[in-house]
């Protein structure tokens, strides 16, 4: 083989590898709401630290809010431990792949914003990436790694996992502050869900 079909070789096999690994496209839209604008920057990166056949067969990542939903949206149910809930109330949605559109998640960023400790530059940036994992975990569940023990179960396992890398990776100078404050934080989550 000579230096040029070598390199034609490689070439071709990075183009095939970067065709099976894309990102899920990031959609933005919004209606009368301003998001942070970090916020595409951090999904991005997000996006970036979970592993890449995880994110095979998710096609777009959609951030909205309750004003961009049309009438049939806000009053859709969607399940959620045996409960229904109202669409416009969720702070995130996956929907799998059918015949006519591919799979999706879906964030409802003035959901996600409301708590006074989001105005905390990184806790901001933790709740947004728990909600887009917990979806992503809903995409592993549903196309790589089916296991039976409650979708919830699962999708929370797969945000934890994927929030420990992302937090890992981006904000490894950081934990020995967030780590206190992720205990705390997940205890007060508990305490309130329990009430």
């Amino acid at each position: 083989m000579t230096n040029s079909e070598i390199r034609q070789n490689r070439e071709s096999a990075d183009m095939t590898s970067k065709a099976k690994h894309t990102q899920p496209q990031i959609v933005e839209n919004y209606r009368n709401f301003a998001p942070p604008p970090w916020l595409k920057t951090i999904i991005e990166k997000a996006l970036d630290s979970v592993p890449p056949n995880y994110l095979a067969g998710l096609k777009t990542v959609v951030l909205t809010n309750k004003s961009a939903l049309t009438r049939d949206q806000r009053r859709q149910k969607i399940w959620q431990r045996s409960k229904t809930h109202r669409l416009a109330e969720a702070r995130g949605a996956y929907y799998s792949a059918t015949r006519s559109r591919p799979a999706s998640v879906w964030l409802y960023v003035d959901n996600i914003m409301g708590p006074w400790y989001f105005r905390v530059p990184i806790v901001g940036v933790i709740e947004f990436a728990e909600v887009l994992f917990h979806e992503i975990g809903h995409h592993i569940h549903t196309v790589h790694k089916p296991v039976y023990d409650g979708k919830e179960n699962i999708a929370e396992d797969w945000s934890k996992k994927l929030l420990g890398r992302f937090v890992r990776r981006r904000y490894w100078y950081a934990m020995p502050v967030v780590y206190p404050i992720a205990t705390a934080f997940n205890l007060a989550k508990k305490i309130k869900r329990n009430f």
